[in-house]
């Protein structure tokens, strides 16, 4: 992956080089370079951003992808079998995922409880998006200046990268929170759907050709990183999505400065040292005194920077099971005859109780014995 191609992947233009008789210190210059590469949320200034700013940006992404990414990119008219999956699992994990207490579940859960309608065209999905967008997005049409640097494009990545992470954050907060669909919760199921997602209906050919190469070679050592026992997983376990999206997006960001440093003739350390997220102005605890990163606080930081504060109202959610994995889930027979058993033995057990207590109370047990001894 070369630094033009990651470049054009998230929206932005690499500076041009500095001649040599340029005088310019390339030192003082270093907040422009990061500046102009910063496109991601995860350099020097990409979060100084208010939480709020940051569920905007994330929420414009969404809609706009409704928008411009599901029918719109290169799309049938309709779509087949595995393309309205894939977007009926993207749009279960947000209902499962988000902060419960997040605007955007009224677009969301409206898009679930529709689904069949929704997925079979462009015009139902518009209506639904247009019908929620005074309550979703207001009069925000546009990215926040910190996430877009005045492009859209780079907005949209931006907002969309904001996106996954408050995915990811919501992967531990809310892991207890459902019932149903166990196969639908641990964090190699969740990583999966992301990619499907990206595959399909992100709008954008390089960013899709990046993400699914470094995905499907296991990219970052997820293949190892995402395994979870069926029963009583680790609780650090479910931190694991969280902590590999951030080591995937700060990668982007050091290339791009990387890319950028080479151009002008710099061999600055500080500005790579700078272009991972977070510097140390913002948390002072996630590197030691050699530079290496403290998982523990970067998870921490990234709570802080991506859920909501507070004590959020969990309620339990119910997935939906795949209809075509028939080793997960009994059949209809099966059901009913366990049911019927469950029932029938119950019912036994209440009739056999009610009989004691009648002749406890009756003693008519005492008049048999009578009449037997007479």
């Amino acid at each position: 992956m070369t630094a033009e191609r990651i470049a054009h992947t998230v929206g932005v233009q690499l500076n041009a080089p500095i001649l040599m008789e340029d005088t310019a210190d390339p030192e003082l210059d270093g907040n422009v370079a990061l500046h102009a590469v910063d496109i991601l949320g995860a350099s020097l200034n990409g979060l100084t951003r208010t939480r709020e700013a940051v569920y905007r940006d994330a929420a414009l992404s969404f809609t706009h992808a409704l928008r411009t990414g599901i029918f719109s990119n290169g799309q049938a008219a309709t779509l087949d079998s595995l393309q309205r999956e894939v977007f009926s699992d993207w749009i279960d994990l947000l209902y499962w995922a988000l902060p419960p207490t997040w605007i955007l579940h009224t677009l969301i859960n409206d898009i679930r409880n529709n689904i069949d309608s929704v997925m079979f065209s462009e015009e139902n999905l518009l209506f639904m998006v247009e019908k929620h967008h005074d309550v979703v997005n207001g009069a925000n049409m546009r990215w926040s200046e910190q996430c877009s640097k005045s492009d859209d494009r780079a907005g949209y990545s931006c907002g969309f990268w904001s996106l996954l992470h408050i995915i990811s954050i919501g992967v531990i907060e809310r892991h207890r929170a459902v019932l149903g669909a166990q196969d639908h919760v641990p964090t190699k199921f969740v990583a999966q759907t992301i990619r499907n997602y990206i595959e399909y209906f992100f709008d954008c050919d390089q960013c899709q050709d990046y993400f699914v190469e470094m995905f499907d070679s296991c990219g970052f050592n997820h293949c190892r990183r995402f395994k979870q026992p069926e029963k009583l997983p680790p609780e650090e376990s479910w931190g694991e999505l969280a902590l590999w999206l951030w080591e995937v997006h700060n990668d982007v960001n050091v290339k791009l400065v990387e890319a950028e440093l080479q151009r002008g003739r710099s061999t600055s350390k500080h500005k790579l040292y700078l272009a991972a997220w977070p510097p140390a102005a913002e948390c002072s605890t996630c590197r030691d005194a050699d530079g290496k990163w403290n998982k523990d606080a970067i998870l921490s930081h990234l709570k802080k920077e991506y859920w909501p504060a507070g004590v959020q109202n969990f309620r339990f959610v119910v997935l939906r099971r795949k209809e075509n994995v028939k080793d997960e889930s009994p059949g209809i027979l099966s059901s009913l005859l366990e049911n019927f058993f469950f029932i029938a033995s119950s019912a036994t057990i209440v009739m056999w109780c009610t009989k004691k207590q009648y002749v406890s109370l009756t003693g008519r047990h005492k008049k048999r014995d009578h009449e037997h001894y007479v």
